[in-house]
């Protein structure tokens, strides 16, 4: 008979199954009594959830909303490949509830799972683990090392409080309202109790509050509720009518991400005096310390002429100080305002952000922190003076005094931070269907409202490009820049790390002449749009200007949207898609994909999905071997790859047939046999020849450096190499997106050759950073998020805020927000212009 010794010095459970009747799908129990021994659940899967990274959150989640509110606590969690199973005892109440769905549960992402149940399998005796009895021990221990945060003490920390390591043999979830009542109790009748001046409940699946009731009408200091699943405003207010609080927290729940939020809470007004760090009467309208926070009067230290000794006072000031130009007759509007503003601003020294604009009182009013530098420029060298350059025979040149005030107010956490925004804007920008990263217009982006981003500054222009390179490296393919300012463009080199870059709009902008944008000969561009800026008028011919234009971009292929080569032929095109739709067969989707696995053995075994039976490979071998000290150690350094290599003129033509390997076996153990390598991805060239639904051509060449090993030092062996693949689109509409397909490699050949004197000069100069040697990103930062939601946004198709929202709602959890992306679709939840 099985014996559970959990090693904790609780006694052990026999298991002896005295009786053998097994429930399944069915509504009754008939005359078993549950009583008080220990019954065994059994959760019939069948495998159909292993593609989540956490199966079992899942399935307890469709527990406990089965079990409604019973009291619950699963014992010995067992992961099977068909069936999970657990214990479970003095639970009838949730006994008699499971029967009553027919012992079928109700998954988040829409399935059904059966579920058995075997009663008094083994005997319960009073020394044996029991759940409360461990709750309250934690509890209790938390209690005594109550926690601070932000100068706020006797903060109790339950932050994901079923990942404590005592729970370890069994599962505790607050998402169970009888636990979070028994978690609630425990507190309220500790001796410590007094003690507790706020609640940690974060990241806990938390959907309803009831417990909190038995704090009521006390005053606390914080309620974090972040990263939970509450949904109901009606319950959640329902819940929360007796319990205070000064702060609240709800970022991440559902609740708060409501088109009715803060509305649908305004009963909780007088419970709490701040939501999410914005005081609570201030959530109904768009904030800004302008309207009550800030008396422009009184607040801050004016600095003029008369007193601009007084300036290095506030050298290391982190404050907002406010920038204030009068404007008596209001004749410029706020676009033209920060125009001719920046033409004083320098572009050398600090970013300068103007926050929180106003037109009050006959003046321009905004303001500004963390640019020291840039206030005393505008101070010392300006004079504290806009010049409005004169209009010939319409209007003569224009100067408007203004003044600063310094430290007009702290800086809050609710207030807006412009390197964030920014960072959100950009993200909005992308559509993933094409690749494209949009930032026309990019003052127009929602996000920008209370920020003002004006890209005449180089140096703002160069951190915008440095962000978006950052977020989106090799998925994008395509920048649109038009319409925003741009004089210059500088440190375009930061743009090499979007390594599928292609196309750059910069039409109708104001780029005075070539040099403006020579940065940009750094990159592969094949198009390039520069129509509408003031350089376009200083040709007279276009043919001038083309080639101009092709002296610092000579590999383009478009020019303001014209075709340069008419006539290209039939030989392959360094870099040329056939169609755009291509993109991502050269990006990670599979080229870069599968060179990066070919490059290490123990990766190349992950290459085996892109072939299939009918698959064909054949190697060749075209490396001359000149005579010197060298020769005999490169003939054996390279007859790893003449073994399988297919020579047609030196072998016989009946062995030919040999060295044609066919299915993914044959192909798989050549692959395996070859050396290590290293590919140089800056000499990759790659050429589309071919592009449809159904299949497509691909071919590159570049370099690579041979790392197999050698007892003899001959330094580096550098090859050139091409791949030519011939891939087939096998089945269409996969994921949970329906917009994944499945290739396979119908045909591939692989060539080994000397490499030109140019390629072993410029060999491995530019360093790509390799993904699997880079220390492994925090599950919260903001790279790993910044790419979660890209992926989720090439699969759902949805637009950037959409996507936030779910990926929030699902705590970052990819998996689960593709099963909510499913539920909220079958619910119609999603409106059509929430898809892109």
């Amino acid at each position: 008979m099985p014996i559970l010794d959990f090693g904790d010095g609780s006694a052990p459970i026999q298991l002896d199954y005295p009786d053998e009747r097994v429930f399944s799908k069915c509504s009754s129990y008939g005359d078993r009594v549950p009583g008080l021994s220990w019954n065994e659940f059994t959760v019939k899967h069948r495998g159909t959830l292993d593609y989540l990274s956490n199966p079992q959150q899942m399935i307890l989640e469709g527990l406990y909303e089965a079990v409604d509110g019973a009291e619950f606590y699963p014992v010995h969690y067992q992961r099977g490949p068909r069936a999970d199973t657990f214990l479970a005892r003095n639970c009838k109440q949730a006994i008699d509830n499971l029967f009553k769905q027919k012992l079928i549960i109700s998954l988040e992402n829409g399935n059904t799972i059966g579920i058995s149940v075997q009663m008094g399998v083994a005997r319960y005796n009073i020394n044996q683990i029991s759940p409360p009895f461990l709750i309250a021990r934690v509890v209790s221990g938390l209690l005594v090392r109550l926690e601070q945060q932000n100068g706020v003490g006797g903060l109790l920390n339950l932050d994901n409080f079923g990942a404590h390591p005592d729970f370890r043999n069994i599962v505790v979830s607050l998402a169970n309202p009888s636990i979070l009542m028994t978690v609630c109790q425990v507190i309220r009748n500790d001796s410590e109790s007094f003690r507790v001046n706020g609640f940690i409940l974060t990241n806990n699946q938390i959907r309803e509050l009831r417990p909190l009731s038995l704090f009521a009408n006390v005053d606390h200091a914080l309620l974090d509720l972040r990263g939970n699943k509450i949904r109901s405003a009606e319950r959640f207010c329902r819940d929360l009518n007796q319990f205070r609080a000064r702060e609240l927290w709800l970022d991440n729940n559902p609740i708060a991400k409501s088109s009715k939020f803060p509305g649908n809470i305004k009963s909780l007004e007088k419970n709490f005096r701040l939501v999410n760090g914005v005081p609570f009467d201030k959530l109904h309208k768009t904030y800004s310390p302008l309207d009550n926070d800030i008396d422009l009067d009184a607040d801050g230290s004016r600095i003029d002429l008369n007193n601009n000794w007084k300036l290095g006072e506030f050298k290391d000031s982190e404050d907002w100080h406010a920038i204030v130009v009068p404007d008596p007759k209001h004749e410029l509007k706020q676009c033209a305002f920060f125009d001719y503003f920046f033409i004083g601003v320098d572009p050398n020294l600090s970013e300068l952000y103007p926050c929180y604009y106003k037109f009050i009182r006959h003046e321009h009013v905004f303001l500004v922190r963390n640019c020291f530098n840039q206030i005393k420029h505008l101070v010392d060298n300006c004079q504290l003076q806009m010049v409005v350059p004169s209009v010939p025979g319409i209007i003569g040149e224009r100067i408007f005094s203004f003044y600063v005030r310094m430290n007009v107010s702290t800086f809050k956490q609710h207030h807006v931070v412009p390197s964030q925004c920014i960072q959100k804007a950009v993200q909005q920008s992308y559509a993933p269907q094409n690749r494209l990263l949009n930032l026309a217009q990019f003052q127009s982006n929602e996000n920008l409202r209370n920020v003002v981003v004006h890209l005449s500054s180089h140096k703002i222009l160069g951190n915008l490009l440095s962000v978006a390179s950052r977020i989106f490296m090799a998925n994008c393919s395509e920048i649109r820049l038009c319409d925003n300012k741009i004089f210059h463009v500088e440190g375009a080199h930061l743009l090499r790390r979007m390594g599928n870059l292609r196309a750059v709009d910069l039409s109708h902008n104001w780029l005075q002449d070539l040099p403006a944008i020579a940065s940009l000969g750094e990159l592969p561009l094949k198009s390039l749009v520069l129509h509408g800026n003031p350089l376009c008028r200083s040709f007279k011919m276009s043919s001038e200007y083309v080639r101009a234009v092709l002296q610092i971009f000579p590999q383009l292929t478009h020019l303001d949207g014209v075709e340069l080569l008419a006539n290209p032929g039939q030989t392959p095109q360094k870099n040329f898609l056939c169609d755009i739709g291509a993109y991502e067969l050269v990006g990670d989707v599979f080229l870069t994909n599968y060179l990066r696995q070919f490059e290490r053995e123990e990766d190349r075994v992950n290459l085996m999905k892109y072939y299939s039976d009918s698959s064909i490979f054949t190697m060749t071998n075209s490396y001359k071997i000149v005579q010197n000290h060298r020769t005999g150690h490169l003939f054996h350094r390279l007859s790893i790859y003449n073994k399988r290599a297919r020579e047609c003129f030196k072998q016989d033509s009946s062995r030919a047939a040999n060295f044609v390997h066919v299915g993914t076996a044959e192909i798989m153990d050549v692959l395996m046999q070859l050396p290590r390598v290293v590919h140089d991805f800056h000499s990759l060239q790659t050429d589309v020849m071919h592009y449809d639904s159904k299949s497509a051509i691909i071919y590159v060449t570049g370099l690579l450096r041979d790392e197999s090993p050698s007892s003899f030092n001959i330094g580096d062996l550098f090859l050139a190499f091409s791949r030519q693949f011939v891939v087939k689109f096998d089945k269409e509409g996969l994921g949970l997106g329906k917009k994944a397909r499945r290739m396979k490699i119908t045909n591939e050949r692989f060539n080994i050759m000397n490499p030109s004197n140019n390629m072993i000069r410029h060999a491995f100069k530019v360093i790509y950073p390799v993904k699997k040697d880079a220390p492994p990103a925090e599950e919260d930062s903001l790279d790993v998020k910044d790419h979660k939601l890209i992926l989720f946004k090439e699969v759902t198709c949805l637009i950037s805020t959409w996507c936030t929202s779910i990926v929030e709602e699902a705590e970052w959890d990819f998996e689960r927000a593709l099963m909510l992306f499913i539920q909220k679709n079958v619910n119609n939840e999603i409106p059509d212009i929430a898809f892109a």
